[in-house]
């Protein structure tokens, strides 16, 4: 079945394998298509849902949609790519109702996804109260992601997924120790960022999730109050003992602190799991967790697990402090070098608290 005019609407950020379903099943059934793409305003009005809780750390800082115009370009490029250029418009709207209204436009049909069904009845309501005909309704289901969730945006921002749905986290990372492999040495030893050689000039950051990897990189962190949310900590230097406590980092006592064995040229299984359930729990105040054994390589599972734009600052032997933007890039070099640790023989390690 095809109509004359279609519409629909969406805020189309980290355009992902959802949206591109979704549109193609907008142009197979309208001859003229109008795409609504959400206002940055519209944006800040709405309610932006988020699984990471770490208390303190303010919505803005977890839910980064892109803004308006490179939404537009996404949704553009894909247009193109489908070769639909010409029978399509994309408008900017401000609120649920968008074009729908305009008396002067003869639309038929409103697609929309099965979560979002109720604003196109809403329109409805909206159009007969105006005298207006109510349009068409196609529902279409949302696309699952490799792990059988949907495939969202808030999810890719949350850092779980790439825009395909491909899990940035194996479920066997959460029940098999792994161990560094020789060959991928030399590979740690390239910064997974920008090296910053003197970091006097930092300041606090309130917009993004902060985390510091590395005692002598949370002490300077403290010691600027610069405010990170969560600090890795083994109370070595060098691989070896340098300090007892927290306090000698800076810290006052009032932090929540997990602890958790993770040997030398190991990720735990362990690891993997206290950090999951970091982020996801509801945490107040500042975070520690204590590696005991070694938190080089904790670097890696943090990108995997951390929300997009999360910034993780580490110390590199003699060089100085890696500043690392967690990206979909990122996540996907982290991802890489994780699927070539092999299994470790060794027996599962213990989680404690205090």
């Amino acid at each position: 079945m095809s109509f004359n005019l279609v519409v629909c609407g969406g805020t189309f950020d980290h355009f992902h394998k959802g949206h591109k379903e979704f549109l193609r099943c907008v142009f197979s059934v309208g001859k003229k298509i109008i795409v609504g793409i959400t206002s940055d305003e519209y944006v800040k009005k709405s309610n932006i849902p988020t699984s990471l809780k770490l208390r303190g750390v303010s919505k803005n800082q977890i839910s980064k949609i892109e803004p308006f115009e490179k939404r537009r370009q996404e949704v553009l490029a894909f247009i193109k790519v489908e070769r639909v250029y010409e029978k399509t418009e994309i408008v900017e709207i401000n609120d649920l109702f968008g074009p729908t209204l305009d008396k002067n436009l003869a639309i038929d049909a409103i697609v929309v996804s099965d979560n979002t069904k109720k604003g196109a009845e809403i329109i409805n309501e909206r159009r007969r109260k105006l005298g207006l005909k109510a349009l068409n309704l196609f529902v279409i289901p949302r696309v699952l992601a490799e792990d059988g969730q949907l495939i969202s945006s808030s999810r890719i921002r949350n850092g779980e997924i790439d825009r395909e749905g491909k899990a940035y986290i194996k479920k066997e990372w959460f029940d098999k120790n792994l161990k560094l492999t020789e060959n991928l040495r030399e590979e740690f030893k390239k910064p997974f960022g920008d090296l910053l050689m003197d970091i006097s000039s930092l300041s606090k950051d309130k917009n993004n999730l902060v985390i510091t990897v590395g005692d002598i990189t949370t002490k300077i962190f403290n010691e600027k109050s610069l405010g990170q949310n969560m600090s890795v900590i083994d109370f070595k230097v060098a691989r070896k003992k340098k300090f007892s406590n927290i306090s000698e980092l800076g810290f006052n006592g009032q932090e929540k602190v997990f602890k958790v064995d993770n040997p030398p040229g190991h990720i735990t299984s362990s690891l993997f799991k206290k950090l999951s359930g970091i982020f996801k729990s509801e945490v107040r105040g500042k975070v520690i967790l204590y590696i005991n054994g070694e938190e080089d390589l904790t670097v890696l599972p943090l990108i995997l697990l951390s929300p997009l734009n999360t910034i993780i600052y580490y110390g590199q032997s003699g060089k100085g402090v890696v500043k690392v933007v967690v990206s979909e890039e990122s996540k996907a070099r982290a991802y890489d070098l994780m699927s070539q640790f092999k299994v470790s023989s060794r027996a599962c390690f213990r989680i404690q608290f205090y």
